[in-house]
This record gives structure tokens, sequence and C-alpha cells, in this order.
């Protein structure tokens, strides 16, 4: 048997490897988090209500009796085999929000940004990284598999369904009852679904996720449908090490990030996009905010208690040893060529602190335009907030008829951050496995006078005049990009951690670090994106092999264009140099 080819050693070897580094019991490297904080993050709910969470439970897929649940691996979500706060084993960023209206299947921010590496013959799970996950498979198979169980109420998909969900008594009545919102659910989800569905599909790995927003925030939860537009902007998931740090976040930097009422801004905004319920009503008369759906008190608690402590992989030097000649070598390129101008290095000794990230001019790195031109132009009716002053401030203007979509959805995210903390959502805060998990790891409970105390200090901030710029025109924002940077600008992040986050630029055109150092017309036209097979010489994942689980990326398409950042000399390189450089960026 095993014992006798392999030897004892070798077998006991065998028997380590199949136990640990495999898809089902992957590695995690050190990136500061224990693993209570890891399952606070894939559990702990902010907000999002995709629909209610027995229906989800009880869904067959469209075209089968098979639940539906089982698919979501297929569309690349993670499997979460802990426990703990996860009873019925969900996925990695699913999971159950409860409220006054009953319990919701919702997702997390760890859905989108977790992602498992296929690293020679380990698993590794990295967090904060960006998911190779299809967002669009997963609603149109939401909306299909809907459709399919209410297309008749004597159907026995149906009555499986109505089954599973009703008590064991139920009458006809009930049936009828549930039929009939599964039926107004599933018009209204597949009315989503239509105004999500893009000429160029956003594959694998990435998601337009302003244009998202912009349509909860302006056309759903503002009952406007006009304010619809096609989401053709998509781009990678960016990763969340670091980010809790930076000035500005988003690709396109239009997001103020130094206060801790603008990274909540940030976050609810997020939840707005994935599914929170919120309630707009026009009002004239203070205070002016919005009842949701959005866990403020979690979002503070995961914001300023796990991601400001997350830090970036180290690459797993122990299973692919660097090159230490090359990498001093590329170093060396790194600086010559005046990369850091732009891409700071984060010193690994040190701890993580507040830092100013380089915005760079579209008409100097001539990468795609469409994300931050879309950001910068598009334009929603107010509908029922025309004439609001929001916030409720002497210097604030009326809203007009129709303003910058990306200014009235952070109007939105503004209403729903402001609304004071009432009785029903403290105490819907968290689980009390979360709340175990919290004492766990030191933390506590989210507490209501936390957030109070965040929403003082925005007051008090904007009653000194200060720059809250949450609560600034995003005109701002775009005047300041044209003024400063002739046109508009993309972020340039650091790079620590950036092997583990292909396909690379902010709309994932180019497939590994090597490609990103040549000159665009040498760039891959076509490659593959989903498969999760690591390329340790290029840095990247396979894109060769088409398969089930994978999309064609094509960078003829609209929004798809691989050319830009081509113009720092990188293009004059050799491929050793090259090599060089790639080697050194592992070390980062």
């Amino acid at each position: 048997g095993l014992l006798g080819v392999f030897g004892t050693s070798q077998h006991a070897a065998l028997a380590q490897a199949v136990k640990l580094g495999t898809p089902e019991r992957p590695i995690h490297l050190n990136q500061a988090w224990n693993a209570l904080q890891r399952d606070l993050f894939y559990t702990t709910s902010q907000g999002s209500q995709m629909m209610p969470y027995d229906w989800f439970m009880a869904l067959e897929q469209s075209n089968s009796e098979v639940m539906f649940v089982k698919l979501l691996e297929s569309f690349g979500y993670l499997p979460n085999r802990s426990k703990r706060n996860n009873p019925d084993s969900l996925p990695v960023g699913f999971v159950k929000d409860s409220d006054e209206r009953g319990d919701w299947i919702g997702l997390t921010c760890a859905a989108c940004h977790t992602n498992q590496i296929n690293f020679g013959t380990r698993t590794l799970q990295i967090d904060g990284a960006p998911t190779d996950a299809d967002m669009y498979a997963l609603i149109s198979g939401i909306g299909q598999s809907a459709a399919a169980t209410s297309a008749s109420i004597t159907d026995p998909k149906f009555k499986r369904f109505a089954d599973r969900v009703l008590p064991k008594n139920h009458t006809p009545a009930d049936e009828k009852r549930l039929y009939d919102n599964l039926k107004e659910f599933s018009a209204s989800f597949n009315d989503y679904v239509k105004a999500s569905t893009t000429k160029v599909p956003w594959g694998r790995a990435r998601l337009d996720a302003f244009g998202m927003i912009f349509n909860r925030a302006t056309a759903i939860d503002l009952h406007d449908p006009s304010n619809n537009k096609e989401p053709n902007a998509p781009v990678s998931y960016p990763f969340l090490w670091d980010t809790h740090w930076h000035d500005v976040v988003q690709w396109n930097g239009s997001a103020p990030n130094l206060l801790a009422i603008e990274r909540l801004g940030r976050n609810v905004g997020e939840v707005i996009g994935v599914f929170a319920h919120t309630d707009i009503k026009k009002t004239l008369m203070p205070p002016l905010y919005f009842k949701s759906s959005a866990k403020r008190l979690n979002q503070l608690m995961l914001e300023e208690e796990l991601l400001s402590k997350l830090r970036s992989p180290m690459w797993p030097a122990k299973w692919a040893p660097i090159d230490t000649e090359k990498a001093a070598a590329g170093r060396k390129l790194y600086s010559a060529l005046n990369c850091d101008n732009c891409h700071a290095i984060t010193p690994r000794n040190k701890p993580l602190t507040r830092m100013r990230v380089t915005m760079t001019p579209l008409s100097e790195v001539k990468t795609d335009p469409v994300m931050v031109t879309n950001s910068a132009t598009r334009m929603s009716k107010t509908g029922i907030l025309e004439g609001v002053r929001m916030p409720l401030l002497p210097f604030v203007d009326p809203l007009p008829a129709e303003v910058l979509s990306l200014e009235l959805t952070a109007k939105i995210v503004v209403g729903a951050i402001l609304a004071p903390p009432d009785w029903d959502e403290t105490k819907a805060q968290a689980s009390p496995e979360t709340l175990r998990l919290l004492r766990s790891i030191k933390v506590g409970q989210p507490r209501t006078d936390g957030l109070r105390d965040v929403l003082s200090s925005a007051k008090a901030n904007l009653e000194k005049g200060g720059t809250f710029g949450m609560l600034k025109s995003a005109a701002d924002y775009v005047e300041k990009n044209k003024k400063e940077a002739e046109g508009y600008a993309y972020k340039a992040r650091p790079l620590d951690g950036i092997w583990a986050t292909a396909p690379y630029l902010h709309n994932g055109s180019v497939p590994n670090l090597y490609q990103l150092l040549l000159p665009a017309a040498e760039r891959d036209k076509t490659f593959h994106v989903g498969s999760r097979e690591f390329d340790m010489v290029n840095v990247g994942f396979d894109t060769k092999t088409p398969g089930a689980a994978t999309s064609l990326f094509d960078t003829s398409l609209p929004g798809n264009s691989n050319a830009g950042h081509d113009s720092y000399g990188t293009d004059k390189l050799n491929h050793d140099q090259r090599m060089q450089l790639v080697e050194y960026l592992k070390t980062l």
C-alpha cells in the first residue's frame, strides 16, 4: 500500500497535505487576523437584504430540483467550512440579516473581497483579495429560479418550494399568499437583473460597482426607473488591505476616507449597492434622514476593529523561493523608473499609518476611460428629493431636478447614515454568536453610543465649517480633477501584496504582472478569467485554459481596453529586466 511505496515519513507528509492546503481546508497566510477575526469578517451582516432567507434556502435551480444554494460555489464564491455564526454552511460573505421585517439573505464585503489561489500543490485563502466570482451569474440565476418557481401555482416546483417555506399544516390560502408574494418578488428582481444586463458582459472577477450602486440608490430607492443606466464600466474588485488608512478610496479617488464618518459612508454606500433596504421619503423639515437596513454599528466595528488591522499577504517564499539577486536588481529598476513616485512602498516592519495616495491623470496613465468618465458625468433625476437641502444646512443649495448620479447617491448615503440609532436597529445589530466572537477578540459589543459619537463628531465638524468630504458636492471632485489633472484620474495605490491580486489595471484587462510591464500592443488581446491556478513566473493566474468556471476577456470591447500604464519606461525594458522587476514586486 502507500506505506510500502512512500515509507512512514512520506506517508505522514502526504496525509498532512491532504488535510491542509486544499480548497476545503485552505492555508491562511499571516495577515494579522486570527481565525475568530476572520469569521467575523465572513459572517457579520452589514444590512444587505437580497431576498427572504427561507425563500433563498428553499429555492431550486431553474432547470432542476437541485437546491439553488448549491450553485454558489460554481459562480466562484468560496466555501466557508466554519460553523461559527454560519449554521447553514453558507459561502464566505453570505449571511442572514435580521430586522423587524424578518430574516433575509444578504452579502457582506467578504463575498467580493476574499479569494483562493492554487499555489503549486497548495490552496491559499487571501483575505481582502479581489474575488474571481461572477456577480451577474448570481443575480441572473436567482432571477431565473424565482421566475421558474413562480410560473404556476399548480407547478410541482412551486409546491416543493411552498412545502419547504410554510408550516406543515399550511392551507391553500397560505400557498396563494406565498405564491403572490413570490410572483411579485420575481417580477421586481428580474426587472433589476434586466437593468443590470450589459452589452459587454462583466464576466468573472469584475463588477460595475458604481453603476450598480447608482441604479439601486437613484432608480430603485428613489422609485424612478428612468434613472437606470447600463452598468457598462466593470472594474476589478479592489483589494482591501491598507484601504482603511488611505486618504481617498475607489478607483477614481472619489470617496474621502480620513474620518470615521467618511469610512462609514463608504461602507453604507457599498451595502446600498448590494441590496440594503432604504426607505426614502420626501421631507423639507429636519431631521433629514432615511431609515435603512444598513447595519451601521456592525460596519463601524468591521472597519475600525478588523479592516484597520488587515495586512497584505507576503509571498510564500518557503514554497517558491524568491531570487534575491534578481529582486535586488528589480528594486533598483523600481527606483530608477520612479515607480515609487506613484506607488509608495508600505514598510512591513512598521504599523500602518494614514497615507496620501497618488491620483494619476487619465491623460497620463492612458488606461480605459469608461469608469472614471461615467462616474464624473452620469446624471440622475432627483424626483421626490427635488428642492431638499441635503443635509439641512444654510450653505447647502436645494437639490435641482437633475444632478450628478455620484452627488445624488452621496446625498442618499448621508441620509442613511445620519438616521438616529433606534432600539430596533441596536437590537438587530449582531447575533449572539457574533457578540461572543467580539468578546473573544476583546472588541466588545457594537454600541449605540459609538455610533452617536461618530455622528456627533460629524455634526461638530460641519458646524465649525470644516471640510466634511462626505457632504461636499461630488461636482467638487470632478472640478478638482479637471483643474489639477487636466482631465480625470485613477488611483495609484501602494503595491504591497500586489502578487495576489491579478488581473491588473483598474478594469482587470492585463492578466499578469509581466504583461503589465510590456508595451500595451504586446499584451494579450484575449484571455480567460476565473482560474485559480497560479502562474508563479509571470505572477497572475492561468489565463490560457478555458473551462466551465472561466469567462473570456476581450480587450477590443468597450470598457475592456488594456491600453496604458506603459509610458513610464517599462516599454523600453528587455525581458530580463522585466523579470527582475516582477521578482522585486513579489517581495512587496
